[in-house]
């Protein structure tokens, strides 16, 4: 029951700011600062390329993804688990869906495509994932300070081939 209502309150902490956000939107447009931010940030997912990235996300960067939502910190961590996820998948793509912002966060929506090829935490199974999430940045001074990034990891799995079975149920009326 704990459990739950962590993963409810984790849940809620993205979608009640995006709610807000977009409820807070209006004819404004985008600051060409933040929009090239956001530009250059899928950017480094979809090509791996870090060329000028301290131009455009902190050095204090923290990632809060699901299911735990437990800060990863720093420039460092960030290419790394670029780099990693592109070696699992070498034709990894976030397609962004939607966008809305006010003045210093971002939500979108997103759609994730690639083939499970290289090895990582799991062997490669060769098949192709395509799912969608949502995530919101944050900014200061122009560049990405944390995203926040909410997806269906049971989802990805099943599409990797792996099952969830349940556990087995004891039987206390069984003879022995």
């Amino acid at each position: 029951m704990m459990k739950t209502k962590g993963k409810i309150s984790a849940a809620l902490l993205i979608i009640i700011p995006a709610l807000v956000l977009l409820s807070g939107c209006n004819d404004k447009k985008i600051s060409s600062q933040m929009q090239t931010a956001f530009e250059k940030y899928i950017g480094y997912w979809n090509t791996a390329q870090f060329e000028d990235i301290a131009q455009y996300v902190s050095r204090d960067y923290e990632l809060m993804e699901s299911p735990g939502y437990e800060p990863r910190q720093g420039l460092d961590f960030f290419r790394k688990y670029i780099e990693n996820t592109r070696v699992t998948y070498p034709d990894f793509k976030i397609t962004v869906n939607e966008v809305i912002f006010d003045n210093e966060r971002i939500a979108y929506i997103w759609t994730v495509t690639g083939t499970h090829l290289g090895t990582g935490d799991i062997p490669a199974t060769g098949r192709t994932i395509n799912g969608k999430g949502m995530s919101v940045l944050h900014f200061s001074e122009g560049k990405v300070r944390d995203e926040w990034r909410s997806n269906n990891n049971l989802q990805w799995l099943v599409q990797l081939g792996f099952s969830i079975n349940p556990p087995a149920m004891e039987n206390s009326n069984q003879p022995e």
